[in-house]
């Protein structure tokens, strides 16, 4: 089952609420949190959540979609970066800032929920990012024989262990990051 696109003004106006209140709900509880409190946060009623959600997989999954899809966005936009390796750095230092107040992506993509909703995004998100390693790796900043899958193990290994820690210091997570993507560095 699919979440269902609405198509009168009221409910897109309404499906955005709920996205947007979603987002905000699972920033600060967390993916277990309920429609109940989303709904309410969204000021609407649970019928309208799930009219545009079947289920609440289908509404983590669009929250995360949306993060997702942000993420590709900010490394498309680093492309033409003069110093590919210092736009990737500030691409995954940016992340480690949002992901240390919002884990639900870091919930999401641990738990293996909606993962067959998140599969085309995640697959663009990485997409991006390995056009931008490539980048670096032309340039000669980066270790020839990396790839985004193994900035992906490094990366979200160290925002797992974060999130299960509870730390919630911008620069702690900097650090990390940075540490992580040492690794990757010529």
């Amino acid at each position: 089952m699919e979440a269902t696109l609405p198509k009168r003004a009221d409910a897109v106006r309404n499906r955005e609420r709920v996205v947007a209140a979603a987002a905000e709900v699972f920033a600060e509880r967390g993916i277990e949190a309920g429609v109940p409190e989303i709904a309410a946060r969204a000021g609407v009623g649970k019928a309208t959540v799930y009219r545009s959600f079947p289920t609440k997989e289908h509404l983590i999954g669009a929250v995360v979609v949306e993060k997702l899809t942000d993420l590709e966005r900010r490394a498309r936009a680093r492309f033409d970066h003069p110093d590919p390796w210092q736009a990737l750095v500030e691409l995954v230092d940016d992340d480690a800032a949002r992901q240390c107040v919002d884990r639900s992506l870091v919930s999401a993509l641990h738990t293996g929920v909606a993962a067959e909703l998140l599969a085309p995004a995640r697959a663009s998100m990485w997409d991006a990012i390995s056009r931008l390693m490539d980048r670096a790796k032309a340039q000669g900043t980066m270790r020839e024989d990396v790839s985004a899958a193994d900035l992906r193990v490094l990366w979200i290994g160290v925002a797992r262990v974060l999130t299960a820690d509870g730390v919630e210091d911008p620069a702690v997570w900097r650090r990390y990051c940075r540490l992580a993507l040492g690794a990757l560095r010529a």
